[in-house]
């Protein structure tokens, strides 16, 4: 290490240098060697519905409870329904690493035909077959929100007075 002292100083400021030293442990880690299909885990990472980027209970949990009537997380009451879309993926030839125009996944969803409609329908108040003025549910979701906000320290209850 290199040291820096004053003149007149007692103290010295010592910098140390570390060269291919490993980096602290974690406290957190992925075990890799843990695979236990019953719970949907594989190679230490537990999957579950979602767009395979964000589970469905952060896509879908709060903007049910903005939909609530008088809600105290959406106070001027503005119209909100959550429209999900089932992933069925239909991989193309012309279109690689794509899921296809009904593709649920993360980024993909943006060439979901479903969704395309509904943002057509809404930027222009066109409406064609369907309104955009209901729910749109294909997961458990409204099961899972029940299960969180009948837990004595779930939902939102605790967070939002």
């Amino acid at each position: 290490g290199n040291q820096t002292c004053g003149e007149n100083e007692q103290t010295c400021e010592s910098e140390t240098t570390m060269i291919n030293e490993e980096p602290p442990e974690s406290p957190f880690y992925i075990d890799t060697k843990i695979t236990d299909l019953s719970q949907n885990i594989h190679y230490g990472v537990r999957f579950s519905d979602g767009d395979t980027s964000v589970p469905l209970l952060s896509l879908g949990y709060m903007c049910q409870k903005w939909a609530e009537p008088k809600s105290r997380h959406n106070p001027s009451g503005m119209k909100v329904f959550t429209r999900e879309r089932k992933h069925e993926a239909e991989p193309s030839l012309t279109d690689p690493g794509r899921g296809g125009p009904h593709s649920g996944e993360h980024v993909d969803i943006l060439g979901n035909v479903g969704v395309i409609e509904d943002v057509v329908r809404i930027a222009t108040g066109y409406e064609v077959e369907e309104k955009v003025d209901h729910d749109i549910i294909v997961s458990q979701l409204k099961n899972i929100m029940k299960s969180i906000d009948s837990h004595p320290f779930g939902g939102l209850k605790n967070v939002v007075k």
